[in-house]
């Protein structure tokens, strides 16, 4: 062959390889179909989709992706597959239950870990949710709460995510009472400290509500709300026990209350992110109501962003902070829970609080990918037979502060945790289950050098 017709069979070569490369990144999509939809609404599945019928696709490996990410996250089914031939895709989905009567089998203390020294079984919270999912295919979700034990709670929530014909506005109405013998008086040495009277209902609360959402791009949710609460105790409580539990040593507060929360969620899964934002910008005004003394107002302004990043290879990284404002003129008791309550915690700090109106936390992880495996799971229960999961072995360090004006206050208190700045760290293993079920094992350090070993159910940012 001479030098002319090889140069000529090169680029003939590398015109169709480019052709084909192209050919399979730039396509004009022709039709969308769906399979494996048994009660889902076909345009609940297009909506995630990152394209549409006409559109000129430039990189299918993203759209691909990113259309199959946002589907998990509906929560509506357990895989997704999307493929194309030639300019046709097909979107193939395995539906989950949608129906679950779920056992509630819960605690009454902060985390399993504060519980977990105790093991009272009469400090246990059972009883069912009833979770219907996707009511009418529309991806509706109601659920009745029904709650004995430690608390007794009944509560009904109905969330209509698409209100209107463009799908970008949706809804959700809630309401709960409860009550409880026994209340989070106060706190003492860091921690929380209880008061029970034999069998007395020391407290009843009630609340409901009502939320508009906005969803006109795929990332970005707009949330206006506005509800009430009450919360009545028994007149020991302001009398005796904590005389600041609630303001003016009332036993009865109402509170109405208006806000608005954005989020801008871009996670590859919502359950355990390994990449992608997270943000959260929440803004709520409250007025508290009273029987015989003067209202008041309270602003709250709290900002939470996470980032989630890939290192290299089954190496990940993850950073979370927090902060709080809250415009708070009066040492309320039930307003001053900071760090140590919910998500908003220090990793070795899980039997101890830190209480005030304001708060900063951060929180940074390097993550290792163990396994990344789907295994048969339940052979002959449908939709079921497959178990995707994954095994992450983690080093972690936290760090909080918390302002608190009012502590000094409270007579013995003897809180040593809030005004100065707290650290903790450790090291971790999380199981991973149909992308959104974790399991978290930590052994973890405070800065005062206490440590042990930790139970999660929840990722930890």
């Amino acid at each position: 062959m001479s030098f002319r017709s090889g140069l000529i069979a090169f680029f003939l070569f590398a015109s169709t390889q480019l052709s084909a490369q192209n050919s399979d990144s730039f396509f004009v999509v022709k039709s969308i179909s769906t399979s494996g939809l048994v009660k889902t609404r076909e345009y609940i599945v297009l909506r995630e989709l990152t394209f549409k019928v006409g559109d000129t696709i430039k990189n299918w490996a993203y759209h691909k992706e990113q259309s199959r990410r946002q589907l998990i996250n509906l929560f509506l089914f357990n895989e997704v597959k999307i493929e194309r031939v030639g300019e046709a895709v097909m979107v193939v989905a395995t539906e989950r239950w949608y129906i679950w009567p779920i056992p509630v089998l819960d605690y009454a203390d902060r985390n399993f870990n504060q519980w977990w020294l105790t093991k009272d079984p009469k400090r246990l919270i059972y009883g069912v949710d009833l979770s219907h999912y996707n009511i009418r295919g529309r991806n509706e979700t109601m659920v009745l709460n029904m709650i004995l034990g430690y608390t007794r709670s009944l509560g009904l929530t109905y969330r209509i995510p698409y209100i209107n014909k463009k799908m970008s506005w949706g809804m959700q109405l809630s309401a709960k009472a409860n009550a409880n013998r026994e209340v989070w008086s106060s706190t003492i040495d860091d921690k929380v400290s209880f008061f029970k009277d034999n069998d007395r209902t020391l407290i009843r609360r009630q609340m409901g509500e009502v939320v508009f959402t906005h969803r006109k791009k795929f990332f970005t949710y707009h949330y206006f709300y506005t509800g009430f609460r009450r919360v009545q105790v028994d007149p020991i409580i302001a009398d005796s026990v904590n005389r600041n539990y609630l303001i003016y040593q009332a036993d009865e507060q109402n509170e109405g209350y208006l806000g608005y929360q954005l989020v801008y969620d871009q996670r590859d899964f919502k359950g355990f992110p390994l990449r992608g934002h997270l943000l959260k910008v929440n803004i709520e005004a409250s007025n508290y109501f009273f029987k015989q003394v003067p209202d008041f107002q309270t602003l709250l302004l709290k900002l939470a962003y996470s980032r989630y990043f890939n290192i290299k290879g089954n190496w990940f990284g993850s950073g979370h902070i927090t902060a709080r404002y809250l415009d708070n003129m009066y040492p309320q008791y039930t307003a001053t829970q900071a760090l140590g309550y919910g998500k908003d915690y220090i990793r070795g700090y899980e039997l101890r609080v830190i209480d005030g109106s304001n708060f900063a936390l951060s929180k940074l992880e390097v993550k290792y990918r163990l396994v990344n495996k789907t295994y048969s799971f339940a052979s002959g229960v449908r939709n079921y037979e497959k178990l995707p999961m994954s095994v992450f072995a983690s080093v972690f360090f936290d760090a909080g502060y918390v302002r608190n004006y009012w502590d000094k206050q409270v007579v013995n208190s003897n809180n040593l945790l809030p005004n100065t700045l707290q650290n903790g760290g450790g090291i971790g293993l999380n199981l991973v289950m149909f992308y959104d079920y974790c399991m978290r094992l930590e052994y973890s350090a405070d800065r005062q050098l206490n440590h042990r070993m930790y139970v999660s159910f929840v990722a930890a940012m």
